[in-house]
Formats: C-alpha cells, structure tokens, sequence
C-alpha cells in the first residue's frame, strides 16, 4: 500500500473544518446575542411578553443557523444557494430580525451585524453590498428612534461596515485557496499523464531497438545453424549481450536514468545494420558535437536505424552528423514510413521538441527516406 502523503492526511481533516463550520459561527452568535437575551428580560415588564420575545430570538438563531447551513453547502459546491434559501430566508431573518430589535430596544440592534455577515453568504458578492449598504441606512434611523446618541449610531455603522469587510475578505481568501487547490489537482493530474506518456515513449525507445537488433541476429543465426555453427553461436552470443543489454535499460528507465549517448548508439548501429545486411556510412567521430546534444542525437539515432531494420528492405544507409544536426538516411523510403500504429517518431518528436530542436521525416524525392533533427543555436 502506498504511503499516505500529507495532502491526503489534511484533506479530511479540512472537510470536516468545513462540516463543522456553521455549527460553530451558530454557537459564536449564541454568544454574541446573549446581551440581547439580557435586553428582552430588561425592556419587558410583562412575563408573557418576555417569553414571547426569547421564542422570537430562538427563532431568530434557528433560521440563522438553517439559512447559514445550506448556504455554506452549495458554497462549497462554488454555487448560489436556491432562491428559497437565500433570499427567501434572508427576508425571514430580516423580519425576526426587526421582531428581535422590538422586544430587546438597544441590545437588540446587535442583529443587524448577523444579517450583514448572512448577506455575504446567501447573495451574490455587489448584490450583498447592496445589502449591507441597506442595513446601514436602517442602523442610522433604527437607533434614532429608539433614542440612542448620535456617537452610538456611528459606531453602529463603522463596526457593520468594518466587519462585513473583514468577512468578504476572508470568503474571497478561501474561495481564492479553492480555486488553487483545484489548479493544483490540475497541475498534478497532468504531471501524472506527462510522466506516463515519456515512461511509455521512454520504454518504446529503449525496448524497439534492442529487441529489433536481437530479432535480426537471430534471423541471421538460424540461417547460419548448419553452415557456419561458430558464426551462429556467436550472433546468438551477441543476442544474450543484447537482451542483457535491454533488461539493463529496462531497468535504468523504471528508476528514471538512463545512459544513453551519440558514441554508444553509433556503435550499436553499426553492429545491427551489419547484421541485417545494411551497408552503413557511419561518421568516424563525434568529438564536434556539443557534449549537451549527443545524447539526443543518440536517441535519434537509435530510433531512426530501429525503423530502417524493422521496417525498411533497405541496402544501404548512412549517417550524417553536425554539431547541430543528425541525419539518418537510407536507399528505401516505401518500407521506411512506420505504420499508423507507430508511436516511435511521435514520441521521438516531442523528445525533440523538449530539447529545443525540430524533426523531419519522411522521403527525400530519390527514392530514399531521412530522418533528421536540427537544433536550434
């Protein structure tokens, strides 16, 4: 079983900070409006009144915490609440909202800063600023005619205007850190997919041309079995070098590394080429090619001659190599093009592309097919 990364440890821990989100902003305003409780004992004489009035802020909560709830749930799903909930209940808040201000008098403005955070939930962003700039409109009239000081309705007003800012604020961070986390996912899905498709052209590259090399030998071994045995033995000998040789490269890929380089390659084409009975123009040396491009021209090599033998009935080839260009060219550009199915000179192409170069391929007009790689100085 696969380790549990730390992302993936803190992600249901997140979620259920999430779940518990509402319970928790219900149980803060509990608390907030308890001098509200405290204002509806103060501001009614008669018993049943007083009663009536802390039914009406139980409601109050309630509908607060209701409407809160299922705003938070679509909000994380990044949509609107319904239209029932959102300004439906918002109005519900608003008219227990004024019932609490008229059985608590002056504790019970604190209301006012609930419907203001709420609106920030349930509406959309300037349509919930519009409503905050309502119910500051109505603070300064409210406390007014309950015969509170002018100074009162100031900080009435600063402190709504205050905290709705800082609960905007803080839903625009949170949305902003979703949208990062979801770009993040993104961004490891398609690290995921990149990392797949240069392992699968990776193990293409590596295994097309070894087992390609050690199918000629064969071939070339089982026609000589009865004719020329010590001939035979040793291309069977060179064929165990050459599977020894792709379990080796199998092996260095799966761990991400592998040794692959212009003088090698050489080496090897000369080898297989011979063995399909391919003449080869090979270059003498390579000492004028950068030491940061022969490992590319390595892999242009390997897969270009892995076409001629596999696909080509080619008689003759011959490599050309510049400090900024390979080009691999033989005599037969019918056999040479791959079929539809081939992924070779696809994933031979992007590897190109990523180390800055260009590649051509395809017949050359005399009959003959090239395939070359130019990189930009």
């Amino acid at each position: 079983m696969a380790p549990t990364t730390p992302a993936e440890t803190a992600a249901p821990v997140a979620r259920d900070g999430e779940r518990r989100m509402p319970l928790v902003v219900a149980l803060v305003w509990a608390v907030v409006l308890t001098p509200t409780a405290v204002g509806v004992h103060q501001q009614q004489d008669s018993l049943g009144w007083e009663i009536l009035g802390y039914v009406v802020l139980a409601a109050f909560l309630v509908a607060f915490f209701y409407v809160f709830t299922r705003a938070a749930v679509a909000r994380r799903r990044g949509e609107l609440p319904p239209c029932a909930v959102g300004r439906f209940g918002f109005a519900a808040l608003c008219v227990l909202g004024a019932l609490v201000v008229g059985f608590a008098g002056e504790n019970g403005v604190v209301v006012w800063f609930a419907l203001s955070q709420i609106a920030l939930v349930v509406m959309p962003r300037r349509e919930a600023w519009s409503t905050i700039g309502s119910i500051c409109v109505a603070v300064l009239f409210v406390p007014w005619s309950l015969g509170l000081d002018w100074e009162v309705n100031v900080w009435f007003l600063v402190a709504i205007l205050g905290s709705a800012w800082a609960t905007d604020a803080i839903f625009r961070l949170r949305d902003s850190n979703r949208q990062l986390v979801r770009a993040q996912e993104q961004i490891a899905t398609m690290a995921v997919e990149q990392e797949r498709l240069r392992f699968a052209r990776d193990l293409h590259d590596v295994l097309g041309h070894s087992l390609t090399a050690a199918t000629v030998k064969t071939q070339l071994a089982r026609r000589m079995v009865g004719g020329d045995d010590d001939r035979a033995r040793g291309e069977l000998r060179e064929v165990e070098g050459l599977l020894r040789d792709a379990l080796k490269d199998v092996r260095g890929t799966v761990a991400g590394y592998r040794d692959v380089t212009l003088t090698s390659e050489l080496v090897r084409a000369a080898t297989v080429l011979e063995a399909a009975g391919i003449a080869a123009e090979l270059p003498g040396g390579v000492d004028h090619v950068p030491a940061g491009r022969r490992e590319i021209f390595g892999w242009v090599l390997r897969e270009s001659v892995t076409n001629v033998v596999r696909h080509s009935h080619a008689r003759h080839a011959r490599v050309t190599v510049t400090p900024d260009r390979i080009e691999v060219w033989n005599d037969d550009a019918d056999g040479t093009a791959p079929g539809p199915a081939s992924s070779g000179l696809v994933g031979l192409r992007e590897r190109v592309e990523a180390a800055g170069g260009t590649l051509q391929a395809g017949p050359d007009g005399s009959g003959g097919w090239t395939t070359a790689a130019m990189m930009v100085t």
